[in-house]
């Protein structure tokens, strides 16, 4: 997403005084409210990243990373209040290039605001684990908890969990983030007996599961969850939140995937940015799934899944004999899990980094 002008020294000061336009905060900083009056808070904590295996016997499964929680006030604060931001990083990600040697992935960390009389704390997501054993169901995640707020304390979602199969590989889907419309969607779970990668969760529903023989579970859009199918290799994507299906585009017909030009990757409004969230999500893939609409996720693939929209999972990643990357989570999100049968390196992206908004709304 493009950094709007507010997010510069003077544009902030200036924007501050506006009602209504938000103001993001990406790093850590302090900020001292222009005027008096009342103010939305909005913390978000940064997502954890999926684990990572490679193994050319048994079963390769790595979990989902879970999503950051999400809270938010509405506050009265005098002129010249200093609010203290501290933004969280994004878990790291992992490889596992050695046969047999796999890598858990890493918690994000959490973002606060903090002021007199406030003290907002969104957690991160957790970090995604791995298992090379037969049967073993292996968890994801959890979801970042959330406190402090007076509107919303939601927590984010779960990574999508993995059953080992002996001679086949999994990657479950990452959380998405907690948002205004509650607990954020769960990754897709991946339980498949060669190959199974589990969809990216969205603000509101799950990841599509992976499961049969060779699925790639859909990621979900913020108006349905995303399809999951055994007997299929490649599931649709959730539909937008006016149910419009096979599209990453927003409720007003925009797609901010990153990919359509004039457009990036980001949030549908600035005045209320964390309820602009109204993407679809995108399908599994053989080969590489697309980016995902605003507050949606990806599909899980057999090569590399896509970077989801803010606050949304990216799919897992998990092929034989090939390599496999989980894509990059915009914000908030958690990355999905990676793991390669026979031949790799797998790969897990890093979790979403914290955001912070501060905006007038009275």
């Amino acid at each position: 997403m493009a950094v709007p002008v507010e997010l510069t020294a003077v544009g902030i000061a200036k924007a501050g005084l506006r009602r209504g336009v938000a103001l993001f905060f990406p790093s850590s900083s302090s900020y001292t409210i222009p005027a008096s009056g009342w103010y939305r808070l909005t913390a978000l904590g940064a997502g954890g990243s999926g684990a990572a295996t490679f193994k050319s016997t048994t079963a390769p499964s790595a979990s989902g990373g879970g999503g950051g929680g999400f809270v938010e006030s509405e506050v009265y604060l005098p002129k010249d209040t200093v609010l203290t931001i501290t933004i969280g990083a994004g878990g790291a990600g992992v490889a596992s290039s050695v046969d047999g040697t796999g890598a858990a992935g890493n918690a994000g960390g959490a973002t606060t605001i903090i002021s007199s009389g406030v003290y907002l704390y969104a957690a991160g997501g957790g970090a995604g684990a791995f298992s090379n054993v037969n049967a073993i169901v292996t968890s994801g995640g959890a979801g970042g908890v959330a406190s402090g707020g007076n509107t919303v304390n939601a927590v984010g979602g779960a990574g999508g969990a993995v059953t080992g199969a002996t001679n086949a590989t999994q990657g479950g889907g990452g959380g998405a983030a907690g948002s205004p419309y509650g607990t954020g969607g769960a990754g897709g779970a991946a339980s498949c007996s060669v190959a199974g990668a589990g969809g990216g969760g969205s603000v509101t529903f799950a990841g599509g599961a992976a499961t049969g023989t060779t699925s790639n579970g859909g990621g979900a859009g913020t108006g349905a969850v995303g399809a999951a199918t055994a007997s299929t290799a490649t599931n649709a994507g959730g539909a937008n939140r006016l149910g419009r299906t096979a599209t990453t585009a927003s409720a007003d017909g925009i797609t901010r995937d990153g990919i359509t030009a004039g457009f990036g990757q980001g949030f549908d409004s600035l005045i209320d940015p964390f309820r602009g969230l109204t993407g679809g999500g995108s399908a599994g893939s053989a080969t590489t799934s697309v980016k995902s609409g605003s507050g949606a996720g990806t599909g899980g693939a057999q090569g590399t899944s896509g970077i989801p929209g803010p606050l949304g999972g990216s799919g897992g990643a998990a092929a034989a004999a090939a390599t496999v990357t989980s894509g990059a989570p915009f914000f908030g999100g958690g990355s999905g899990g990676a793991g390669s049968f026979v031949a790799g390196p797998a790969t897990s992206a890093a979790g979403g980094p914290g955001l912070a908004a501060v905006q007038r709304v009275g």
